[in-house]
């Protein structure tokens, strides 16, 4: 089958049916490519700046237990994808203090961290322990995730938190 179509200065055009379908299959496939390339080129946008946050500063959260509530600093510098340094715990109302290393990995935003301490404990072996977070850069100021900690006397505790750029 033929289309044929007269313009105003006497040009026909002949189309056959296939040649229609051909140019419909082709519009279809430009409009796929040009949605792939700008989806695309969006990612590779968006995708380096996830990465670029940089953790190096001074970081604060605080915690509460029942009356005791720990107010926790850390002092982190960020090399490549790896993270290192040191914290501190302000612990009211008994004012047993600690400190200890954070180390861990950040990739993408999303930052995991282990928190290793020791606690003197009235004069008998001290208390070690270790607490893993798994946070995400919510901004450049905020990161929010989970933690979890274990002493060597078998506690542990889990939940929320939320640290702050200092």
């Amino acid at each position: 089958m033929v289309f044929q179509k007269s313009l105003d200065d006497g040009l026909n055009i002949n189309v056959t049916k296939r040649q229609l379908k051909a140019k419909g299959s082709d519009v279809i496939r430009m409009r796929m490519v040009r949605w792939s390339v700008m989806i695309l080129a969006s990612a590779l946008l968006i995708y380096p700046c996830v990465g670029l946050s940089d953790v190096t500063g001074t970081w604060e959260s605080s915690y509460s237990f029942g009356p005791v509530k720990e107010i926790m600093t850390a002092n982190i510098q960020q090399v490549g994808d790896s993270i290192v340094g040191s914290f501190s715990v302000e612990v009211t109302p008994s004012g047993n203090n600690y400190g200890g290393i954070v180390f861990g990995t950040i990739e993408s935003g999303k930052i995991k961290a282990y928190y290793l301490a020791t606690k003197s404990v009235g004069g008998g072996d001290p208390l070690v322990t270790i607490s893993f977070t798994d946070g995400r850069m919510i901004d450049d100021d905020t990161i929010r995730g989970e933690f979890y900690y274990r002493d060597s006397d078998s506690m542990e505790l889990s939940g929320p938190y939320e640290a702050k750029r200092a």
